[in-house]
Order: structure tokens, then C-alpha cells, then sequence
């Protein structure tokens, strides 16, 4: 791939091609939310409920009173022995447990109908909540994950938290998110031609698309990650490509077992971390005799600091509590709280407009800037997540980061 060449591009093209699949997105996101909040109900039930079973050994027969059955702690099991106990009762997959993998592979295997998704809080983690805290983890596995099963320990602080959430969601008998009939793969074809409009050697990613949907769309998408930063000259004109890549990639991958986290995008991990990884390249090829003598420092720096950012994109716990009390306080401000990290890391890429190309911090706020960028696009990869929660969620993201930017550039403008 000839970077040099990729930077030459008809900016009227551009211009128009973001304007209008903007424009395509803004619309899209409306057309999803009716079935979005049709899928936001839930049923919060405390773990001494006699319908529900905890499977989390595997010598444990499971009692005729229970309906869920939610796999926990395990790796492994006999998928015909389970799904002989199973019976016509409904599977419980249990998010951010070791279980989840292997119960995603038995849900491949039982009628649609008896898939859902499970939360639990487990007792020892009340000590670090208050009524406030433990509903807003209510709220957020609702609302931004469409979580159809809370489990609860009994408790008089839980009990609270429950008859608040309780008045806030619809609840309801938990069953899969409901897929209305909707021409995802005509969505693939659409991401697919965004992508070639700004790199047309883009094509021969379509020969993979009988042979593996799923691939492909990774594929066109992450090619789209890389390329469309090249392509464009303004910043603010990336977010929005970005953003456009996002949903495009989201609706391509809008069926029953992406919806329902039984599949997911592939490629997430090489998705966020190809573009910075490429810019970080060139940026110390470009810059090796400036940054010679702090080299020994800055790989260090910028390896553990990679690492941090591929395991927190992910779904992992792995939260530090500075990061954890600021989430809590903007999303206390915007009912949804904004990524964190776009809203530090997007003032730095349009800071670089105000640097000289030549200055070393140009290429320093660039590379800062990609993350942002990919993190945008990574924001609408979790396909169950309503898509109008997550575009709002962007949106805010923009306007605060162009806030916080504002508020630099005019300081910076009174100060010279």
C-alpha cells in the first residue's frame, strides 16, 4: 500500500461521499431504533429464585421448577448431555464469565427460541456500591448491552436497586432479541462500495463474500479503518467516516446470532490497532533521529500503554478507578456516558491542524488521533448494543471533545 499515493485523493469526492453516507447513517440508526427499544426489557430476579439454576457442575441434574439455566464457571461440558438436561428450558448465557464461550457453542445447537443473555452481580461485589451505583450497573446492562436477565443476590440494598430499575425498564418473560426481517447482506454489499469509493484495489475483497460473509465484512471494514484516514484531509470530515464505517459495518452483521452475541465481528483486536500501529511505524521511521536518544523509553511507554487499550476495548472488568469515577461522572452529566478515551484523545487530533506538519507533535497528536478514530468505529462493532444508545453516545462524544478543544484554541489564540 503506497501511503504517499492514498493522501492523493479528489477532495470533492470526499466531501460528498462522507456528506451523503452520513446522512445514510443518521437515518439508519432511526430505522433500528423501533426494534432497539423493543429489546430493551428485562427480567431482574434474586439467585434463590426457584426458576432459576445456576449449572456450574457437572454432576448437577437440574430441578423440573427452573426455567433458566445459566452456565457458570465452566469450560467445558457434554453438549449432548447438556442439551439432554436442558430440555425445552431457556439457556442463560452469563456475560464476563469464563462460561460465556462455551455456552455461545451450545446455543449454536438448541432452538433460537430458548437464547438469552444473563447478568449476574455477584454477592461479594456489594460491598463497593451504594443504591445509586448498583442501579446505574442495572441501567447500563439494559440499556447499552439489552441484557434480558439480571440475577441479584437478596439483599435489602438489592431489593432497592431492583424496584428502581423495575420503573425504569419493561419487564417481561426474557427471550432473545427479536431479528425483524432486514436485508443485512444488501448492507454488506453498501459497506463494500463505501469502502471502494475511497480505495477501489478494495474490490477483490468482494471474493470473499460467498465464500464467508462474516470474513469479508471484517476484511472490507478494517481495510476501511486504514484507508479512510489517508484519504481524508480534514479531522473533523474523519469522525463522521468513521462513524459511517461504523454503523455500515453494524447493520452488514444485523442477524439473529450477531444480535444475540452467539457470533461476533471478528477481527475486533486487529480493527483497533492496525492504523495506530501503522502511524506509530512511520512515525518513528520519520522521526528516528529526533527520538533516538528516548527511544528506550517511549517503545516501553507506548507497548504497555497498546496493551492497556487492545484489553479494555475488549470485554474486560479491567478498569482503573481513575478511569471508573470520571465514566461515572459524565455519564451522572449525559445519561449515557461518552468513551473516555475519544474524549482525550480527539482534542489531539484536532489540535494537529494548528501544528506545523513539520513539528515532531504533529505526528505525536496524529498517532493520538487514530485511536480515537478506530475507537469510534469500534463503538458500533458490538451488533446487540442499540444503535441509537451508541450513536448518541458518539455524538456527545464530539460536541465535549470539540468542547474541549475549543476551549484550548481559544486559549491558546488570548495567550499569543
Amino acid at each position: 500500500m503506497n501511503i504517499k499515493k492514498l493522501y492523493e485523493f479528489p477532495h470533492k469526492i470526499t466531501h460528498l461521499t462522507v456528506f451523503v453516507f452520513t446522512i445514510l447513517s443518521l437515518f439508519l440508526i432511526f430505522y433500528r431504533t423501533p426494534s432497539d427499544l423493543k429489546n430493551m426489557e428485562t427480567l431482574i430476579i434474586f439467585q434463590n429464585d426457584e426458576r432459576l439454576f445456576f449449572y456450574d457442575n457437572h454432576e448437577k441434574s437440574i430441578p423440573e421448577k427452573a426455567q433458566f439455566v445459566v452456565i457458570k464457571d465452566l469450560e467445558n461440558v457434554n453438549f449432548n448431555e447438556f442439551i439432554k438436561k436442558l430440555g425445552n428450558r431457556k439457556l442463560g448465557i452469563l456475560e464476563f464469565n469464563i462460561s460465556e464461550n462455551l455456552a455461545r457453542k451450545i446455543a449454536k445447537f438448541i432452538p433460537k427460541n430458548q437464547i438469552i443473555y444473563a447478568h449476574y452481580i455477584k454477592p461479594e461485589e456489594l460491598t463497593n456500591y451504594t443504591e445509586n451505583k448498583l442501579f446505574k450497573r442495572i441501567w447500563r446492562a439494559v440499556v447499552e448491552r439489552s441484557i434480558d436477565l439480571i440475577i441479584l443476590p437478596e439483599t435489602k440494598l438489592t431489593e432497592i436497586a431492583r424496584e428502581k430499575a423495575s420503573s425504569f425498564f419493561n419487564i417481561s418473560s426474557p427471550h432473545p432479541y427479536e431479528q425483524p426481517l432486514f436485508p443485512y447482506k444488501f448492507f454488506g454489499i453498501i459497506l463494500g462500495i463505501y469502502v471502494l469509493i475511497f480505495f477501489p484495489s478494495a474490490v477483490f475483497a468482494f471474493i470473499l463474500f460467498p465464500l464467508s460473509y462474516t470474513i469479508y465484512v471484517s476484511t472490507v471494514s478494517i481495510i476501511g479503518t486504514v484507508v479512510l484516514f489517508f484519504r481524508l484531509q480534514n479531522n473533523f470530515e474523519k469522525f463522521f467516516a468513521y462513524f459511517s464505517l461504523g454503523i455500515l459495518t453494524n447493520l452488514s452483521l444485523y442477524e439473529f446470532y450477531f444480535l444475540n452475541n452467539i457470533e461476533l465481528y471478528r477481527g475486533v483486536k486487529l480493527s483497533i490497532s492496525l492504523l495506530p500501529a501503522i502511524m506509530l511505524l512511520k512515525f518513528i521511521l520519520k522521526r528516528k533521529q529526533e527520538i533516538k536518544g528516548v527511544l528506550k523509553i517511549i517503545i516501553p511507554f507506548f507497548a504497555v500503554a497498546g496493551i492497556y487499550y487492545i484489553i479494555r476495548s475488549g470485554n474486560s472488568d479491567l478498569v482503573l478507578n481513575f478511569e471508573r469515577n470520571f465514566r461515572e461522572f459524565v455519564e451522572n452529566l449525559f445519561v449515557i456516558r461518552p468513551r473516555t478515551k475519544e474524549l482525550f484523545l480527539y482534542p489531539f487530533l484536532f489540535g494537529s491542524q494548528l501544528i506545523s506538519k513539520d513539528s515532531i507533535w504533529f505526528d505525536m497528536f496524529e498517532l493520538l488521533g487514530t485511536i480515537a478514530l478506530v475507537s469510534t468505529f469500534n463503538t458500533f462493532c458490538h451488533i446487540r448494543a442499540p444503535l441509537f444508545i451508541n450513536g448518541y453516545r458518539e455524538i456527545i462524544t464530539l460536541l465535549i471533545a470539540l468542547s474541549i478543544y475549543g476551549i484550548i484554541y481559544f486559549g491558546r489564540r488570548v495567550k499569543t
